[in-house]
């Protein structure tokens, strides 16, 4: 009888948060779609967004894509059984599982890969040509798509003799773990370098006109992604130490309602970063107005 309630409390969610939440699931599917396609078309058609740095914001805008177009509508399938059935929906709960492992995972992979990219960028200038469209670039977008993936065929395909569920849950949260110390690192050196930077020029009273501008282009889109970065973090770490990814005990496994809040907003980071582009990246903000003004006109 107590395992059937337990059961039933699991599987239940209070009418009010189930509209709730499918509400804004839908919006953020939706708007998430949209950008996230809006940042593939104008890199893709825009002559002065075809750099190498910013392939590695196409490629994130892809997994935000995953989430959006996979992940989102997975939990609105979720929460519309649980609000509306009181059933939990296994099967659509084992592949929401997988998707929000895998965006979780590559999208802060494509963190580190971005704040490395801002660090050669701002720091070394001259050698960040040679360093991002060398095989830099595809190394990262490698490890960025490679590592996500084998996880979940870890823990599905080989033995779990081989390799149990608790190592899976390791290596999962080691990978997090040591990516956010390198992106606060890279971001770290990066601010370092700056301050030493402006103590100088203050000294030398004199710089040359063409790597100030350099300087200032750079430092200007270093800053936008650190931007895209706290809203990451924002969005994502509540639902991660809610479930108990560092301490190992979920803090919100009895608490339902909650425990979808804090997926939502984690999800909705995948809609975030188009409009972070938008407001502080001049020249996406022009490709997405001449792409929506050529939509429009068909």
């Amino acid at each position: 009888m107590n395992e059937s309630l337990e059961k039933a409390n699991r599987c239940s969610l209070p009418m009010a948060h189930g509209i709730a939440l499918i509400t804004i699931n839908g919006i953020v599917c939706v708007l998430g779609s949209l950008g996230n396609l809006l940042v593939c078309l104008a890199i893709a058609t825009n002559s002065r967004l075809r750099r190498a740095s910013y392939y590695l914001l196409f490629s994130l805008a892809i997994a935000d894509l995953i989430v959006t177009l996979i992940c989102e509508p997975l939990l609105l399938g979720v929460i519309s059984s649980m609000a509306f059935f009181n059933e939990c929906a296994a099967s659509l709960h084992v592949a929401y599982f997988i998707s929000f492992h895998l965006s979780c995972t590559t999208s802060v992979l494509h963190m580190v890969a971005i704040s490395l990219d801002r660090f050669v960028a701002v720091v070394f200038p001259l050698q960040h040509r040679k360093f991002i469209e060398g095989c830099a670039l595809k190394v990262m977008l490698t490890l960025s798509w490679s590592i996500p993936i084998l996880a979940p065929a870890l823990r599905y395909i080989v033995p779990r003799a081989v390799f149990p569920g608790s190592f899976i849950k390791f290596l999962r949260m080691t990978t997090f773990a040591v990516s956010y110390f390198f992106i606060f690192f890279f971001y770290i050196l990066i601010v370092a370098f700056l301050l030493h930077q402006r103590k100088a020029r203050k000294q030398l009273g004199t710089r040359t006109v063409s790597v100030k501008f350099t300087s200032r282009m750079e430092v200007r889109v270093a800053y936008t992604l650190a931007v895209a970065m706290g809203a990451f973090t924002a969005c994502w770490i509540p639902l991660i130490i809610a479930m108990g990814f560092f301490t190992g005990k979920p803090f919100v496994k009895q608490n339902i309602h909650l425990l979808m809040w804090l997926r939502t907003l984690a999800l909705s980071n995948s809609a975030m970063n188009f409009l972070i582009y938008s407001a502080k990246i001049r020249e996406f903000k022009e490709a997405f107005v001449s792409i929506i003004r050529k939509m429009l006109r068909l």
